[in-house]
């Protein structure tokens, strides 16, 4: 557990807890007792509480070795450090919320901020960032995306995870191939996944999960021009002749060319790429560690272009740090939220994460965590194809109705067209209940 990211533990929680952001509005309290509280400036030392997912011993002694940073510079700030299982996280908090119990800084993740923010729970931290001149700039990743709701900022990050693409390069050598090149596109990736496929040894050219498929597909979709929502988010688009084309390149990688295994083959196997059954993983950055582990020469491969267009698109996502309303020492939280997003912060947790802030992931101290792989191979391509998750306040709830249908494309039960209208129709219906300021 010692080597999870938080990311992997963002990613499996995503399957149980998206529900959760559609649940019933939290209460909010009454009053905002932050306004009275005494700064620290005249009460003397200040007692904040930090929560966070207690992610095993290694990684909760690096979170409190950087936040020691933050205790020597900030000797009248107190800080405690709560660490909470993965499971029932979102909804202990919006108890404690509720009861005015909640921490003062907690974990948050891109289906909880939009929710949260939208019944009142996280402080806005732009007039923090604003009056403190933090430079947002820096960060080649761009939080506004995710994090940002009506105008207002509520989380700062923590780091940046997405999509990486994983070649075998064992596998390559036998087959006579080099590493893709920068430029290549789908009809390369295509063109390599049918010369690595092996009827005969079972092996297989490439694999793209069918856990949480609009996730995964989500590049596809985007690379070929299309969409999932429309931009003002309102309506749902992956019936649009765009999105259904990256998505039936998909399919037709598995039904068509038969260079990637369906879920029904795979059953009850281990990891395909990590057992050497499958050459090239669409994977996430959070599944390094134990890929360095499998005993095999690999390396990170640029996400191919689509051949007409040109254009990529990677499906990216973070965690960040938010203040919570209920906090009666909001200063103090946000100087401690300020110093984690900062360079103490992300230099002090690169260990288990992509960094956001441009010096920080370009910094030789960073690239020499991966080597001898290249990971400015997948952070360019975060800083120049990334792209957001789509958070609403009801994003759990439509997300998955959209992987529920979009799950058939994967299995042969549906066509693509077939799945993303069943797709559209689910969203369509949630999003009429919305209450109208969540529109505006």
């Amino acid at each position: 557990m010692s080597k999870i990211r938080v990311w992997a533990v963002w990613m499996l929680a995503i399957l149980s807890i998206f529900v959760l952001s559609a649940c019933a509005p939290v209460a909010v309290p009454a009053t905002n007792p932050a306004g009275d509280a005494e700064s620290s400036s005249a009460a003397g030392t200040v007692e904040i509480r930090l929560a966070s997912y207690g992610l095993g011993d290694a990684w909760n002694a690096n979170l409190e070795k950087t936040i020691d940073g933050f205790r020597e510079a900030n000797p009248n700030i107190q800080v405690t450090v709560e660490f909470r299982p993965i499971d029932a996280y979102w909804d202990k908090l919006q108890t404690e919320f509720a009861a005015g119990t909640a921490p003062d800084v907690t974990i948050n993740q891109m289906d909880w901020v939009i929710p949260g923010a939208a019944r009142g729970m996280f402080v806005d931290l732009m007039p923090f960032i604003e009056a403190d001149q933090v430079d947002l700039d820096a960060y080649f990743y761009d939080m506004e995306p995710e994090w940002g709701w009506q105008g207002g900022l509520y989380g700062g990050l923590l780091y940046a995870g997405g999509q990486a693409l994983y070649v075998n390069k064992d596998l390559l050598a036998a087959a006579g191939l080099e590493m893709p090149s920068a430029d290549w596109t789908w009809d390369d990736l295509l063109e390599y996944a049918t010369a690595l496929t092996n009827e005969e040894t079972g092996q297989w050219g490439l694999y793209i999960s069918p856990v949480n498929p609009p996730y995964w597909g989500a590049s596809f979709i985007h690379g070929a021009g299309g969409t999932v929502l429309s931009e003002d988010k309102t309506s749902c688009t992956l019936t649009s002749p765009e999105a259904q084309a990256g998505l039936q390149f998909i399919s037709d990688l598995i039904f068509v060319h038969e260079v990637m295994p369906s879920p029904v083959t795979l059953a009850g196997q281990e990891d395909p790429f990590l057992t050497g059954k499958v050459a090239m993983l669409f994977g996430g950055t959070w599944q390094e560690a134990q890929i360095r582990e499998a005993g095999f020469d690999w390396d990170f491969a640029h996400m191919p272009a689509h051949p007409q267009t040109g254009a990529r698109s990677v499906q990216m996502g973070s965690n960040a740090w938010s203040v919570l309303s209920t906090s009666e020492h909001q200063d103090e939280a946000w100087q401690l939220v300020k110093f984690l997003m900062g360079e103490g912060g992300q230099s002090g947790m690169m260990t288990n994460g992509v960094p956001g802030l441009t010096a920080v992931v370009e910094s030789e101290a960073y690239l020499a965590l991966h080597q001898p792989q290249d990971i400015s191979v997948v952070t360019s391509d975060f800083a120049n194809y990334g792209h957001d998750y789509y958070p609403t306040p009801d994003t759990g709830e439509w997300w998955n109705a959209v992987g529920q249908e979009i799950s058939a494309i994967w299995s042969g039960e549906a066509t693509v067209a077939e799945a993303t209208e069943r797709a559209c129709v689910a969203v369509d219906e949630i999003f009429s209940r919305r209450p109208a300021e969540w529109n505006q």
